[in-house]
């Protein structure tokens, strides 16, 4: 009888024991997944702002041009659409592509 339910109680403490550390696991999966996604959600938000900043500037250049010229004795010089680049990659492969023909020009004239 002793032995009988020394038995049931061990077993059912190692169902318990097994049960709980699948459980922590999946709930640190879950945890790790739900950190992820918030990083990602915060990420969303940053570029949304920016991009919202990027149009209340770009849509509005003549009232940008008035506050300039209210706070500053300079001019305003508006930039054009060729000077805008998209990336720092764009920037850069621009640049590439005008030291190379300045390269090239410089060769053609020593000839």
């Amino acid at each position: 009888m002793f032995n009988n339910k020394l038995f049931i109680s061990l077993s059912i403490f190692s169902i318990f024991m097994i049960f709980t550390s699948v459980i922590k696991t999946t709930t640190r999966i879950i945890e790790k997944k739900i950190i992820k996604h918030e990083r990602k959600n915060a990420n969303l938000e940053n570029n949304l702002y920016e991009s919202y900043l990027d149009y209340i500037y770009l849509s509005s250049p003549e009232s940008i041009s008035n506050k300039i010229k209210e706070f500053r004795d300079q001019d305003y010089v508006n930039i054009e659409y060729s000077q805008i680049y998209f990336s720092l990659e764009h920037f850069i492969n621009e640049q590439n592509k005008t030291t190379k023909s300045y390269i090239n020009e410089k060769k053609i004239q020593k000839k």
